[in-house]
Protein backbone atom coordinates (compact mmCIF):
# COMPACT_ATOMS: atom_id res chain seq x y z
CA UNK A 1 0.00 0.00 0.00
CA UNK A 2 1.09 3.53 -0.58
CA UNK A 3 2.04 5.91 1.81
CA UNK A 4 -1.18 8.46 0.57
CA UNK A 5 -3.20 4.88 1.13
CA UNK A 6 -1.57 4.15 4.75
CA UNK A 7 -2.42 7.27 5.54
CA UNK A 8 -5.86 7.63 4.47
CA UNK A 9 -6.99 4.30 6.24
CA UNK A 10 -5.33 5.39 9.07
CA UNK A 11 -6.94 8.88 9.19
CA UNK A 12 -10.29 6.78 8.01
CA UNK A 13 -9.60 4.82 11.41
CA UNK A 14 -9.56 7.47 13.71
CA UNK A 15 -12.90 9.30 12.54
CA UNK A 16 -14.54 5.73 12.51
CA UNK A 17 -13.27 4.48 16.16
CA UNK A 18 -14.02 8.50 17.61
CA UNK A 19 -17.37 8.09 16.21
CA UNK A 20 -18.10 4.52 18.20
CA UNK A 21 -16.96 5.76 21.32
CA UNK A 22 -18.51 8.92 21.48
CA UNK A 23 -21.58 7.53 19.80
CA UNK A 24 -22.18 9.84 16.77
CA UNK A 25 -22.18 8.79 13.62
CA UNK A 26 -18.94 8.82 11.01
CA UNK A 27 -20.19 11.51 8.99
CA UNK A 28 -21.01 13.61 12.01
CA UNK A 29 -17.45 12.70 12.99
CA UNK A 30 -16.02 13.44 9.95
CA UNK A 31 -17.52 17.39 10.26
CA UNK A 32 -16.25 18.04 13.43
CA UNK A 33 -12.56 16.38 12.71
CA UNK A 34 -12.78 19.05 9.28
CA UNK A 35 -14.42 21.53 11.83
CA UNK A 36 -12.06 21.95 14.11
CA UNK A 37 -8.63 20.86 11.91
CA UNK A 38 -8.18 17.32 13.44
CA UNK A 39 -7.93 16.25 9.89
CA UNK A 40 -4.70 18.05 9.13
CA UNK A 41 -3.68 17.55 13.05
CA UNK A 42 -3.60 13.54 12.24
CA UNK A 43 -1.84 14.22 8.70
CA UNK A 44 0.96 16.28 10.53
CA UNK A 45 1.28 13.69 13.09
CA UNK A 46 0.75 10.29 11.57
CA UNK A 47 4.28 9.16 12.07
CA UNK A 48 4.41 9.53 15.93
CA UNK A 49 0.69 8.52 16.36
CA UNK A 50 0.49 5.64 13.92
CA UNK A 51 2.31 3.34 16.06
CA UNK A 52 0.20 4.18 19.13
CA UNK A 53 -2.44 2.89 20.68
CA UNK A 54 -6.33 3.66 20.23
CA UNK A 55 -6.56 5.01 23.61
CA UNK A 56 -3.36 7.13 22.91
CA UNK A 57 -4.71 8.51 19.86
CA UNK A 58 -8.14 9.65 21.14
CA UNK A 59 -6.45 11.45 23.93
CA UNK A 60 -4.75 13.26 21.76
CA UNK A 61 -7.52 14.14 19.28
CA UNK A 62 -9.53 15.18 22.31
CA UNK A 63 -6.67 17.29 24.02
CA UNK A 64 -5.94 18.99 20.08
CA UNK A 65 -9.76 19.61 19.92
CA UNK A 66 -10.28 21.17 23.54
CA UNK A 67 -7.68 23.44 22.33
CA UNK A 68 -8.91 24.36 19.28
CA UNK A 69 -12.23 25.16 20.94
CA UNK A 70 -10.55 27.27 23.59
CA UNK A 71 -9.39 29.34 20.32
Amino acid sequence: MSEAGKLLEFISFCVEMYAARKTISGRDAYSLFSRLGVLDYLERNYEPLHTQGFNYILSSVDDFMAGQEAK
